[in-house]
């Protein structure tokens, strides 16, 4: 910038004066590529700034943006899998609901054949009995047929014989 304190207009009269205004001009050159440099730099530090800035910005946008996509996938990723988890459950529940239905039905016929065997043996048990009794009837009665006998005989031989009756003989 050119001195305020002398006017324009003005020529250098002498070679001082004219050293000391081309001192000046240079000076005030010197000094505005001085401030040019520092606005520019200044300019330049904010532009970095606010370049830094959006950067973050960006970036954690960015960042948001991915996790979101990245929870989306792995959301997919969940759904299908309990979709699977659940069907293999669906069909283990049923196989094992066929086998509790199939060992429920085993069970039935089981206790039905054992009550049958258990029926079967009560009847061969009663006709077993039956004939036990009929034996020891049919027993009984030839005991007391043959003791009817021998009491007949006894008598017989006992009044025939005179009244000589021996205890040995009975047996």
């Amino acid at each position: 910038m050119p001195d305020k304190r002398r006017p324009r207009a003005a020529t250098p009269t002498s070679a001082e004066d004219a050293l000391l205004l081309l001192q000046s001009q240079a000076l005030a050159k010197e000094e505005a590529a001085k401030m040019k440099g520092e606005m520019l730099t200044r300019f330049l530090k904010d532009k970095l700034a606010k370049e830094e800035r959006s950067s973050a910005l960006n970036l954690h946008k960015l960042s948001t943006q991915w996790r979101a996509v990245l929870r989306e996938t792995k959301d997919k990723e969940l759904r299908q899998d309990i979709e699977i988890l659940s069907q293999t459950f669906a069909r283990v529940m049923d196989c094992k609901d066929s086998v509790i239905e199939s060992l429920a039905t085993d069970l039935e016929e089981a206790e039905e054949q054992h009550a049958q065997a258990l029926r079967s043996h009560l009847h061969n048990i009663d006709r077993l009995l039956q004939l036990q009794r009929s034996r020891l009837t049919c027993l009984e009665e030839g005991f007391g047929a043959q003791l009817e006998a021998l009491k007949k005989e006894f008598e017989a031989e006992r009044y025939g014989e005179g009244q000589q009756w021996h205890p040995l003989a009975v047996l």
